[in-house]
């Protein structure tokens, strides 16, 4: 026994340097996007920090206890190669290409709703599902997983009711939809077709391509699943800095003139939080029968005015 365990510590050490140097990375950055955001007028600590707090610790949290003593841990893909390089060099692109300069496009060549929202949800299929499964994925059948569909059910309705929950009490979504004023009839239709619509156009594109291709690519790269979170929830937050700045998102931030390090900080400080929780979610059940809907459940109430107003329900 002595003989095993020494033999097992040396396979073990990588994984968990690799860990303390994604964490440590993610943290500094962490710390110098918030310095850099304080440097601005009207900034406020309490925010960030409580998304922090919220996102990035009780969330993580209440997904690690959730899906705690499953039968037996899923691994990354087997027999998938890393490709990291290139996956990295694809992410820069879309981020690039598409969040920024691509969207922008699409909304001066398509004003109007909803046909604005059907050609952006067959853009995102396009460049974040089709062409990254078809570049870097060896694709497989995706079985509830080590916890059974029951349980799947079961953490889906807890980590559902937290983010509502959240959406409900901090967020601006309700606020927005008592604006609008929708009648009971409206909100009937309009309830169920939001969460369909968000679980494909956000749900499916936004976790297959941050959570099945990327964020696996970083733990057969790195064979530690912490240090994959780590990067990939950074990275998520960092791909959305190119909209931030190119599309004028700012504005509905607050910021009338965006700068490249904004984005880059508003990215880290305000998004990048959001992934970690998917992340835990993922390396714990490798199951996008349960992220994938969840994603869309996160999205409902923020997003359910603006669908109401893209499909003429309001």
């Amino acid at each position: 026994m002595p003989v095993m365990t020494l033999g097992a510590e040396p396979a073990r050490t990588p994984s968990r340097r690799h860990a303390v140097v994604a964490v440590s990375v993610a943290a500094v950055a962490y710390v110098l996007a918030l310095v850099a955001l304080q440097g601005r007028p009207d900034a406020s600590l309490f925010e960030p920090l409580f998304l922090l707090a919220v996102l990035g610790v009780v969330f993580p949290l209440l997904a690690w206890v959730l899906t705690r003593k499953p039968r037996s841990l899923p691994s990354p893909a087997p027999g998938e190669p890393a490709q990291l390089p290139a996956m990295l060099l694809y992410l820069l692109a879309f981020s690039v290409l598409a969040l920024g300069w691509g969207f922008s496009a699409l909304q001066q060549a398509y004003p109007d709703e909803p046909a604005q929202s059907v050609v952006q949800l067959l853009v995102k299929l396009a460049t974040m599902v089709v062409l990254p499964v078809w570049l870097f994925a060896r694709w497989r059948q995706h079985r509830p997983g080590p916890l059974g569909w029951k349980r799947l059910v079961w953490v889906f309705a807890w980590m559902s009711l937290a983010y509502l929950a959240l959406q409900a009490v901090f967020g601006r979504g309700l606020t927005t939809l008592a604006d609008l004023s929708p009648s009971a009839s409206t909100l009937a239709w309009a309830i169920p077709a939001c969460w369909l619509w968000q679980t494909v156009e956000a749900g499916l594109a936004e976790e297959v391509l941050f959570r099945r291709v990327l964020q696996e690519k970083l733990a057969i790269a790195s064979g530690s699943p912490v240090a994959a979170i780590a990067w990939a929830s950074l990275l998520f937050g960092l791909a959305h800095a190119p909209g931030l700045w190119l599309r004028g998102a700012s504005m509905m931030e607050g910021v009338a003139v965006a700068t490249p390090g904004w984005a880059v900080a508003y990215s880290i400080v305000m998004i990048a939080p959001a992934g970690i929780a998917f992340g835990v979610l993922w390396a714990r059940t490798r199951s996008l029968w349960l992220i994938v809907p969840l994603h869309g459940t996160v999205d409902l109430i923020p997003q359910l005015a603006p669908f109401i107003r893209a499909w003429g329900g309001g």
